[in-house]
């Protein structure tokens, strides 16, 4: 009976994980499309503003080209009237430009923190298949230690294993290369 508690208390775990897991997922899809519709259209609304500036760049170079064509002494080349037109343009540019960078920053950032999440979740399932397997007497207290000690490793040099993978994603490095590298990480 006690070996069929167990295995039942495994089947509830594994349940529970499974839905927290699931929620998990949708949560971080819903804030991942958010933030690059909101990137989208900041985006959008740069080139839309880049575009009305066009017309007033094209006027001053018109201009530049009628003084240097009729340079007269005496006459200065005046384009404070269109700059003051474009003034609210270029700052309301300026603006998205630093709202562009500041979600790249925060993508970037959702992604290495969704990254180690992952990873914290992979030391925590592993963790709890190498619970049970010392629970049931499928490995002894010393593979277990060591099991749990190479999860470890991977989970405390999560960013040394992510740079050397975008290197080999990059093509920066071979995959014997790649290897090595995660080798002498976890060594």
């Amino acid at each position: 009976m006690e070996i069929f508690d167990k295995v039942n208390k495994v089947a509830r775990n594994v349940g529970d994980n499974v839905e927290n897991i699931a929620k998990n997922v949708g949560n971080a899809i819903t804030n991942v499309s958010k933030e690059q519709s909101e990137l989208a259209s900041l985006n959008v609304q740069k080139n839309v503003i880049s575009k009305k500036l066009e017309s007033s760049y094209a006027e001053i170079g018109k201009r530049y080209v009628d003084f240097v064509e009729n340079c007269r002494e005496g006459v200065t080349f005046e384009v404070d009237d269109i700059l003051e037109k474009m003034r609210p343009e270029l700052d309301k540019l300026a603006e998205l430009k630093l709202q562009i960078e500041e979600k790249e920053l925060k993508i970037k950032q959702n992604n290495i923190d969704k990254a180690f999440k992952k990873a914290q979740d992979e030391y925590d399932s592993e963790k709890r298949k190498l619970d049970r397997a010392m629970e049931i007497d499928i490995i002894s207290q010393e593979e277990y230690d060591e099991k749990l000690s190479v999860a470890q490793k991977k989970l405390d040099n999560f960013e040394l294993l992510r740079k050397v993978q975008m290197q080999y994603e990059m093509d920066i490095i071979t995959k014997e290369e790649y290897n090595e590298k995660v080798k002498k990480i976890l060594g």
